[in-house]
């Protein structure tokens, strides 16, 4: 993922614009953004991914999904 070639080719069979999202992972802003949300997911004690918060209750992992979707419903 580092050959922006390959990015761009995954981008474009997945139905993106290639030259726009690559052009936004350069924008200053958009680095800025991603190191505070990152900075608040550290903070909220998050370590991988995916991790879902509902009513301020961590679920971490794929398997962890149908207990989302019942928390989810419980809200």
């Amino acid at each position: 993922m580092n050959d922006p070639a390959v990015v761009a080719g995954v981008l474009h069979a997945a139905g993106f614009d290639p030259q726009e999202l690559l052009l936004l992972a350069g924008d200053p802003q958009v680095k800025e953004r991603l190191k505070a949300i990152t900075q608040e997911a550290v903070e909220r004690g998050v370590f991988g991914a995916p991790t879902f918060f509902v009513d301020g209750q961590m679920y971490w992992g794929q398997d962890r999904l149908d207990f989302v979707e019942q928390a989810l419903r419980k809200s």
